[in-house]
């Protein structure tokens, strides 16, 4: 007879992000109407990634069924630094744009540019303040570094999500280890500031492609809370580094030569290996999605002056 060796609950991100939808689709109605404004998101995107653009689709009919609006913008990937920057801040001045996100990867030259050359970070840097739904300007990391929640602008939408989907599933956090791997800029780098600051007060390890492979595995196999979000063929977490017991959240997504979507962790070993698991797809991609929505209705609210710091969880 067949038996269910599945022990994970499953972490589908459809049940938060739905509660996160009907509060904004509740609440936009009545701002439009009293402001004659509709909280208009731009994405910049820099070639083509079939991941990003999996992504980018599902922000622009987020905002769409829940009565905002977004626009692509899309460049050549031969575009430079300094080009990339200049259209950024021209997006960021128009006023009828209330929050401006730049699609990540770039193109390797601004991804890792020459010395002293122009950054991606000094590209960041070129969305206002109060337009940077991302939360990744240099105006936002103070933020972040502090982790005052109830000050906070803009959380960044990955770590959003994911502590959006902490307090739903009412994962424990404090005083457990939290390895942390990759150090993607809009994802590992704001969770690891957030999972180990005050919001959560986990001891949050890095781990990271310099970081030897024997002692990446090591320190897998110690969490007690895993976040992955590496997204390549070349790197898989499989059963032999987890912990029994594990709460992991997968963010990373990458397509296989088959065209399906994969995450970090071998799926079936997760399963059956950790106490609560997120699906790739379906775990804490709809939720991310559901928290850029969120941070472009702040962004709004912050625009016609009805804004207010802070998040509660």
């Amino acid at each position: 007879m067949a038996t269910n060796t599945q022990s994970a609950v499953m972490m589908f991100g459809k049940h938060v992000a739905k509660q996160m939808e009907e509060r904004i689709a509740a609440a936009v109605p009545d701002f439009v109407a009293r402001h004659q404004v509709v909280p208009t998101l731009a994405i910049v995107q820099v070639g083509r990634n079939p991941a990003s653009e999996r992504y980018i689709r599902k922000k622009i009919e987020s905002c769409g069924r829940l009565g905002m609006h977004a626009d692509l913008h899309q460049f050549d990937e031969s575009i430079t630094a300094d080009d990339l920057k200049r259209e950024v801040e021209l997006l960021s001045r128009r006023t009828e744009i209330h929050g401006l996100l730049v699609q990540l990867p770039l193109p390797r030259a601004i991804e890792e540019p020459a010395a002293g050359g122009t950054s991606k970070f000094d590209i960041f840097d070129a969305i206002a303040a109060e337009k940077d739904v991302d939360g990744i300007g240099r105006e936002s990391i103070p933020e972040l570094y502090r982790a005052e929640q109830h000050r906070m602008r803009f959380l960044p939408g990955t770590a959003l999500a994911v502590r959006r989907m902490i307090a739903y599933y009412k994962i424990e956090t404090e005083g457990r280890r939290a390895v942390v791997v990759g150090r993607n800029d809009i994802t590992a780098k704001p969770i690891l500031h957030m999972l180990g600051g005050r919001m959560c007060n986990a001891a949050a390890i890095w781990c990271h492609r310099y970081v030897p492979p024997k002692d990446q595995q090591e320190l897998i196999r110690s969490a007690d809370i895993l976040v992955t979000s590496v997204g390549s063929p070349h790197f898989q977490i499989t059963r032999e580094m987890l912990k029994p017991g594990v709460d992991i959240f997968d963010i990373a997504t990458r397509i296989g030569a088959d065209g399906k979507i994969r995450g970090d962790v071998d799926a079936e070993a997760g399963a059956q290996l950790a106490a609560h698991f997120t699906p790739v797809p379906g775990g804490v991609g709809p939720v991310t999605v559901a928290a850029l929505a969120e941070n472009l209705f702040r962004a709004a609210r912050f625009a016609v002056g009805a804004g207010e710091m802070g998040y509660s969880f």
